[in-house]
């Protein structure tokens, strides 16, 4: 059993990543495209062409990928355009990638190519880092998948690192040749390995990458298992080898298994295990040797505040040399980047748990806070304010039956007045609380309320421009605008001294933007304290606000120039 390929530091023919299953491959026709750019001498192009032709059509026949391609530049020259597709695709499947196409015709012709992948809208997509050797300047590839669901987009595009990843591996090893003195190369993977993986915060595509790496490094099989923290059993993450079909199911198949006696040892001592045909036999039970054919394996635990994370493993077959002094040094190098690596992964995954549910809080003490406004606004209008009618309507009934010539005929039209400039005052107070308008209306009809009644009580002329108002909103949404809104044309009536204000409201299918501006006396920005994060305009309300709809605002002001607030709001699908 041979793991290696002819010429290549792994044969990618045989190179399968385990634990990804293909879903919905019968009616997604997902692309791949791949745009390195090398910024350094590399003049084996055309003898690196074939292998890397030989890895792109592995992806269309294993990784199901309809076509992929490779735009490959070298210093900001394009010097290879490599494009395969699957075979037997039907008719109605055209024979060349649509996105290669597309790129090809946009900018494939430019000599200082920038990132521009984004800009074809990939399904998927991610950028890594190329470091052919430790002297050359920063490299990168960009790797896009086009054309796949949201739910299997991220597969694909592990799928698609771990082969990137292989590539460059490929144009590596053509530049270094078979030279003797292998520190440079080494010292290139271990820097395109830290620069790879710090590159990424998901977990998945940091094990798929590592995998290769190691497996192209040491012309070897290599697999991640991580540990259940709760049954204390084993999760086969990721392997990257010789592994058909049926091996791939067994591969999978150990998922719940108690750890094997090499991996009890290697976490046990936090030290490397090497196992040998002679001693194979303590490492693993009999089914799994005869499963993976293993003989020369090495295991190094994944570590991270004496917290074990998982196990590292790679295998040869028996014919191949045992793994060497300076092999097991690089190996561990590798597994201590990888356990920093998933270390961040988790803290950021925990950060980001907390993160939500802070927001979850936020929204649910908003929704308190609209509920009460709610309440009391109801109480007060079906309570103290039909009181105070009462009271109007007869103290107005005792002014007309009293005589003309009585004196207190007068202090009865004044009370009567007074009661009905209160009653104004207090419908007023409960409109604001909860307008009417915006749950009965709507959004436009209850701004246009809101101008309405803040022009007449200032001396500022307001202007209400609305565009694209036809697509309706969901009311949460409508509600939280509204109090945007509120929220800034008090501050400009409070702080600005403005006279004139420009309130334009816009929305299509993906974004909706607020801008107030007015022409007050603005003010000089100045990096927020951490006791105020916003200032001293209270704009915290409105953040809280914004963060619940993924929205952003920023503020454009100087002195004696006035104030311009920007709220951009991604578009929801209304109820």
């Amino acid at each position: 059993m041979k793991y290696g390929g002819t010429g290549l530091i792994f044969g990618i023919c045989r190179t399968v990543v385990i634990r990804l299953s293909m879903a919905e491959s019968n009616v997604e026709h997902p692309e791949l495209l791949m745009v390195c750019k090398i910024n350094s001498s590399f003049n084996n192009i055309k003898k690196t062409c074939p292998a890397i032709k030989e890895a792109l059509s592995f992806s269309v026949d294993s990784f199901e990928f309809t076509h992929a391609g490779l735009i490959l530049y070298i210093n900001n020259k394009q010097t290879a355009c490599l494009q395969v597709s699957r075979k037997g695709l039907c008719e109605k499947q055209p024979a060349t990638g649509n996105f290669y196409k597309k790129y090809m015709e946009q900018f494939g012709a430019s000599h200082n190519p920038a990132e521009r992948m984004a800009s074809l809208q990939p399904s998927s997509f991610t950028t890594i880092p190329v470091i052919l050797r430790a002297c050359d300047p920063a490299s990168k590839m960009e790797i896009g998948v086009f054309s796949a669901s949201p739910a299997t987009a991220q597969n694909y595009l592990n799928k698609a690192t771990s082969l990137g990843i292989h590539i460059i591996n490929i144009i590596q090893d053509s530049v270094f040749g078979r030279q003797k003195d292998r520190n440079l190369r080494k010292l290139s993977i271990l820097l395109e390995t830290v620069g790879t993986i710090s590159s990424s915060l998901n977990l998945n595509q940091i094990l798929h990458i590592v995998s290769q790496i190691t497996a192209d490094l040491f012309h070897a099989r290599c697999a991640i298992f991580l540990f259940n923290e709760t049954d204390q059993t084993i999760i086969p993450a990721v392997g990257v080898g010789s592994f058909d079909k049926k091996l791939k199911k067994k591969f999978r198949a150990q998922k719940g298994l108690a750890p094997y006696p090499a991996f009890i040892k290697a976490m046990r001592d936090q030290q490397p295990v090497m196992l040998t045909p002679d001693n194979i036999e303590k490492g693993f039970p009999p089914e799994i040797i005869k499963n993976f054919s293993y003989a020369r394996v090495l295991l190094i635990p994944l570590i991270s505040k004496n917290n074990m994370l998982g196990i590292m493993q790679v295998d040869r077959p028996a014919q191949d040399k045992q793994f060497d002094h300076e092999e097991v040094a690089i190996f561990s190098a590798i597994a201590k980047e990888t356990s920093i690596a998933m270390e961040n992964t988790r803290l950021v995954d925990t950060l980001a748990k907390k993160e939500k549910l802070l927001q979850q809080l936020l929204e649910k003490l908003i929704c308190a806070q609209e509920d009460e406004r709610k309440r009391v606004a109801s109480e007060i209008h079906d309570g103290a304010i039909q009181a105070l009618l009462g009271i109007w309507y007869r103290v107005q009934l005792l002014a007309i039956s009293t005589s003309a010539d009585d004196n207190n005929k007068n202090e009865l039209f004044k009370i009567q007045d007074l009661l009905g400039q209160q009653i104004q005052e207090i419908r007023r107070i409960v409109y604001n609380l909860r307008p009417v308008m915006l749950d009965t209306y709507g959004l436009g009809p209850a701004l246009r309320a809101l101008i309405r009644t803040l022009q007449e009580e200032s001396q500022i002329d307001f202007e209400l421009v609305m565009k694209n108002q036809k697509q309706s909103l969901p009311a949460n949404f409508e509600l939280t605008l509204y109090r945007i809104v509120q929220e800034l044309l008090a501050n400009v009536i409070k702080h600005s001294q403005a006279t004139r204000v420009h309130v334009t409201l816009a929305n299509d299918e993906n974004n909706t933007v607020l801008v107030v501006k007015d022409n007050g006396i603005g003010f000089n920005l100045t990096p927020p304290s951490r006791d105020d994060l916003y200032g001293h305009l209270g704009l915290a309300n409105i953040q809280e606000r914004l963060t619940l709809l993924g929205g952003t605002f920023k503020i454009d002001s100087q002195l004696g120039w006035g104030t311009t607030v920007t709220v951009y709001v991604p578009t929801p699908l209304a109820n």
